[in-house]
């Protein structure tokens, strides 16, 4: 099914920008002014609106009680150890405050006689490249291929270029330690491939710990205070989906997400461009060739969008929008295409619905926006197109403005909490 007859000019990008994970809704969180036909302007708002009350503080951390909203996204304050940083994104910021949590218990647990005994018992298979390496899946690895370089599972593949001595017990190590340092990661709610060196190093040593040397962790929720409800947040709520992404090494990871692009009509070439795409973790290009593999429709147009991701920020959105575009086959109707026209991501369902998938923090009716709602809603006018109705879903909160607007112009929306969706 083609999507025809629609100008490019039309379909500029609507929304798009932001990070969040917060549940959206049409949300009051501060007055623009009482001015019917004027627009809304950005400012200041309640961080509590957006951040779990359990989040906001505590004996590591404190977040400023207002955030600055730029009509998008949020920008928070951050005080940690007597420094105090500005950070972007509601989803960008629960991630820093996990790694802190992370942080801490891992340096608690190091100064155990348990620990020392594990990591000392470990000692003694220890190959030094391997743990190298692991505690510097961003430094070290730079020098092996070009797109590789966030994949920690290429330590596998550079090891059985050696091939004698002890390289199948490395090679047999450096597997286990990358399952326990997963299932660790996914544990404390933070990413084994996290960009934060000090933690890197610190989930190796206890991941070497456990696993050549027993040592015996407690459960998630004694780990970190609410580790297992935000374990889960990378996958949404995804546990299939987290117990693969743990038990599986990356490099193996990036074989059955090539197997599945190529079942959707993609070719070697099409598939690696986007797998071996440096910014995007083993985590992000698992979750969303698994959603774009369930819609089961080409996802060429999306993918080609997707490898102009410069930022981690950029490969953390297009997974939102991959998971969005999931979510509402499985709750509305099946989808029968994609399309990105000019920078926007869209699907046509088979009942002729083009949805808009958007992540953001709290979107308002400002200048900007409504222009591009404008264009938006212009679809429906068009002759002969296969456009019959709108539909905006998002990750994020709208102001009762901007629900008010896209209801007068005939465009549903849709709350989508990505964090708690069921296993499917």
């Amino acid at each position: 099914m083609k999507l025809t007859n629609i100008p490019c000019s039309l379909l500029t990008s609507l929304f798009f920008c932001g990070l969040v994970t917060a549940p959206a809704r049409c949300t009051t969180i501060f007055q623009p002014g009482t001015d019917e036909s004027a627009f809304e302007s950005g400012g200041f708002v309640n961080a509590s609106q957006f951040v779990p009350v359990a989040m906001m503080s505590s004996s590591l951390h404190s977040v400023g009680d207002q955030a600055y909203n730029n009509g998008l996204q949020n920008s928070y304050e951050l005080s940690s150890g007597g420094v105090t940083t500005h950070v972007l994104g509601t989803h960008q910021l629960l991630q820093r405050i996990k790694e802190l949590q992370a942080l801490d218990y891992l340096h608690g647990l190091s100064k155990t006689d348990e620990f020392t005994k594990a990591i000392a018992v470990a000692a003694g298979d220890k190959v030094k490249s391997v743990v190298q390496i692991a505690k510097d899946p961003i430094g070290t690895v730079k020098n092996l291929p070009m797109g590789a370089s966030r994949f920690f599972g290429s330590i596998g593949e550079g090891l059985k270029e050696a091939g004698h001595g002890n390289g199948s017990k490395a090679i047999e190590n450096a597997s286990g330690m990358s399952k326990a340092k997963a299932r660790l990661a996914f544990k404390l709610g933070v990413s084994p491939y996290t960009d934060n060196q000090e933690l890197q190093e610190q989930l190796t040593n206890v991941a070497w710990a456990e696993a050549g040397g027993g040592l015996v962790l407690s459960a998630a929720s004694t780990i970190v205070p609410g580790a297992a409800g935000t374990a889960l947040t990378a996958v949404g709520g995804n546990q299939i989906l987290q117990n693969q992404l743990i038990d599986t090494p990356p490099n193996q990871l990036r074989i059955m997400n090539r197997k599945k692009l190529f079942a959707l009509g993609l070719d070697r070439d099409q598939a690696d461009a986007f797998l071996m795409q440096p910014y995007y973790t083993p985590v992000n290009s698992t979750v969303i060739v698994d959603a774009l593999s369930r819609i089961g429709v080409s996802a060429e147009s999306f993918l080609k969008e997707a490898e102009k991701a410069d930022n981690p920020e950029d490969a953390f959105y297009f997974q939102r929008l991959a998971q969005l575009l999931l979510q509402y086959q499985r709750t509305v109707s099946p989808i029968a295409s994609i399309h990105v026209k000019d920078g926007l991501v869209c699907a046509l369902d088979k009942n002729g619905t083009l949805v808009v998938p958007v992540s953001l923090d709290y979107a308002i009716w400002s200048e900007r926006v409504s222009k591009r709602v404008e264009a938006f809603s212009s679809l429906l006018s068009l002759p002969n197109t296969k456009v019959k109705s709108l539909a905006l879903w998002t990750d994020g909160q709208l102001s009762p403005r901007l629900c008010d607007e896209l209801g007068k112009r005939s465009i549903s929306y849709k709350s989508v909490d990505l964090e708690n969706l069921a296993s499917k």
